[in-house]
């Protein structure tokens, strides 16, 4: 299992987005201003940390190289009266590094001896870079070491018996440490920059990334797809400024295109997980097949494969499983064409859910299937009203102790329902569809326990390809609100996720995503919501947010849950414990919540509720 460090509360490793850190050395010049306009640039890019260079050249140079550098060969004379006028004071580091803060980036630097690391200790650094010339020098890297700070230590220029060698004195003084491949020639062609070493130096178990000398963003865009957690490359305002360093440099443009792309690969790469998307899960069970009965079969008959056909669609028991069912006892009376079940070869034992949770749980249920629910006996059950549904007619055959809750439509037909549209015609539509909503449940109400019906609704503000005004979209629903009825039911909007799936493709979100829009509009109205995890931890992913932070903000507006898992950034109503949720972490949030809540695992509902059922098992360990 590779390690992982942390810089600044930004966690590094292989299971974490590309830790991106622009280097800007001495593209500076020596001009404090111009290292401000490189800060800028950068942080527009969205990079992680920005890196500079400090030298004490007193310490590093005997007097003679430094005052009569004309003695020595070339790369001396050129570097030296460089390396003289681009340094830039310890003052004007401190001030830079504030200057960094304040735009919120972080602030990283190489110290190439003692008394330029020490000083950047005194200033407060969160880590310290280690230059490929420095690997092996041992009295600099024990000094930065004691400081307890974590190293990003760069393997250029260096035999693999070196690295060896450095890495085992790192693990020894129990050094939080990552490696960077590298190649220290400027610029490095794509045939000498071997980013097989990558996956050498994972062998030592830390961060591993790359640190490019290189042009142009390919090669970091391979590095980042062949895991390599961190990328560092250089920027300049000017390919074609005076210096050693600039023409393999990145322009703003450029590092821009990096960034957005390393993003695209980071999303790409996932996860040694294998889940269903939504158009798979969809696709299998049209396309799919389950294992049939090919004539009636009664409870106690020994089924035969001669009683078993194979059909679709794909929402049953899959044919792959024929031999867990050959010889088994029917344990109900499964008619011909019916489809069997996962309960038919492993049968759901139900737990004591009336006394594992303290919060009142419930079941999602539509009309035909209401009768199949109340056999779990729920505290509560949520209607999930599609458009149809609110065309047909149903009226229950008898009262029930549960609590009523109804899910509004989020489809008008081919359009979504939306109360922040800014076309008027598809918010009065919209008002329409939650109008008979609250028809609807007021019909229903009667016949169950007279607590106050909840009735949930998604505000919309959804778009395919562009970025619509989240202030628009908040007075657009304001102004919804303002129109809805809402007497006599305790109507909550729910958070949405970032990447909803709708019509067979990923949207983009606009509005009520982030807690603070969400609190915002809480306060703002007096109203509450129903919180689905799934949706937040979806939108913390894409906004590299804290989930537990996002749970706190929104907590006191929360009266109704929907409890799923969820993956990456779209994977929404994943089974608990199979998505990127820390239920650890997340769920003694919830341990004083008393109010009610779902599990809303997509096509839970499938197989006598399965994933519901499991969904509630996997719950019940947390004693909500």
């Amino acid at each position: 299992m590779t390690e992982s460090i942390t810089i600044n509360g930004t966690r590094i490793g292989s299971d974490q987005p590309t830790y991106i850190i622009a280097e800007i050395g001495i593209n500076h010049n020596g001009d404090p201003d111009t290292a401000k306009r490189l800060v800028d640039v950068a942080v527009k890019a969205g990079v992680h940390a920005v890196k500079f260079q400090k030298r004490c050249l007193s310490s590093l140079y005997s007097p003679d190289v430094l005052e009569n550098t004309g003695r020595y060969e070339q790369n001396f004379q050129y570097m030296i009266p460089l390396l003289k006028t681009v340094e830039l004071t310890e003052e004007q580091v401190e001030d830079i590094k504030k200057y960094c803060e304040s735009r919120g980036v972080t602030f990283l630097c190489t110290p190439f001896d003692i008394p330029s690391a020490a000083f950047l200790e005194r200033i407060g650094v969160p880590a310290f870079k280690i230059a490929s010339a420095d690997l092996n020098n041992y009295a600099l890297i024990d000094f930065i070491a004691g400081t307890g700070k974590p190293l990003i230590v760069s393997t250029g220029m260096s035999y693999w018996e070196e690295i060896e060698k450095t890495v085992a004195q790192l693990k020894r003084r129990s050094a939080k440490f990552a490696l960077l491949h590298c190649r220290s020639s400027y610029p490095v062609w794509p045939r000498e920059v071997n980013l097989k070493m990558i996956e050498k130096l994972k062998t030592f178990g830390v961060p591993v990334g790359y640190s490019g000398h290189d042009m142009g963003i390919v090669i970091p865009l391979v590095a980042a797809s062949m895991g390599a957690c961190i990328i560092e490359k250089h920027i300049t305002l000017d390919k074609s400024m005076n210096g050693p360093d600039h023409k393999i440099s990145l322009e703003p443009y450029e590092l821009n295109r990096m960034v957005r792309d390393i993003g695209v690969a980071d999303q790409a790469m996932g996860k040694e997980q294998r889940y269903l998307l939504r158009g798979e899960v969809l696709n299998r069970e049209l396309f799919g097949k389950s294992l049939f009965a090919a004539c009636d079969i009664h409870p106690g008959d020994t089924i035969a494969r001669d009683q078993l056909t194979v059909l679709g669609p794909g929402k049953g028991l899959p044919p792959s499983r024929i031999e867990d069912l050959v010889g088994r006892k029917a344990v109900r009376f499964i008619e011909k064409g019916t489809c069997f079940t996962e309960n038919d070869i492993s049968e759901t034992e139900m737990m004591a859910m009336t006394s594992g949770f303290r919060a009142s749980w419930g079941l999602i249920a539509r009309y035909d299937d209401i009768d199949e629910i109340m056999t779990y006996q729920p505290k509560v059950v949520e209607f999930h009203f599609t458009d149809k549904d609110l065309d047909r007619t149903f009226t229950p055959r008898k009262n029930y102790t549960q609590s009523l809750v109804v899910h509004s439509p989020e489809y008008m037909g081919d359009r979504l329902f939306d109360l922040c549209s800014e076309d008027e015609d598809i918010r009065k539509a919209s008002l329409d569809v939650f109008a008979r909503t609250v028809r609807i449940t007021r019909d229903l109400a009667p016949f169950f326990n007279g607590a106050l019906p909840k009735i949930i609704v998604h505000p919309g503000a959804m778009s395919l390809n562009t970025k619509l005004d989240t202030m628009v979209m908040k007075n657009k629903l304001l102004k919804s609100v303002e129109e809805m009825e809402i007497a006599g039911f305790e109507v909550l909007f729910e958070n949405l996720p970032p990447y909803p799936w709708y019509f067979g493709g990923a949207w983009k979100g606009n509005y009520f995503m982030s807690a603070e829009d969400v609190a915002s509009f809480c306060e703002e109205t007096g109203m509450n919501i129903c919180f689905d995890l799934s949706h937040a931890a979806l939108y913390c992913n894409a906004k590299n947010e804290d989930l537990t932070t996002y749970i706190q903000t929104v907590y006191p507006y929360i009266r109704h849950i929907h409890f799923a898992d969820g993956y990456g950034l779209d994977g929404e109503g994943v089974q608990i414990g199979e998505g990127d949720i820390d239920f650890e972490r997340v769920m003694p949030l919830f341990s004083k919540y008393d109010g009610t809540f779902v599990p809303e695992i997509w096509r839970g509902h499938l197989q006598q509720c399965k994933g519901f059922i499991d969904a509630l098992a996997r719950l019940s360990a947390y004693s909500l």
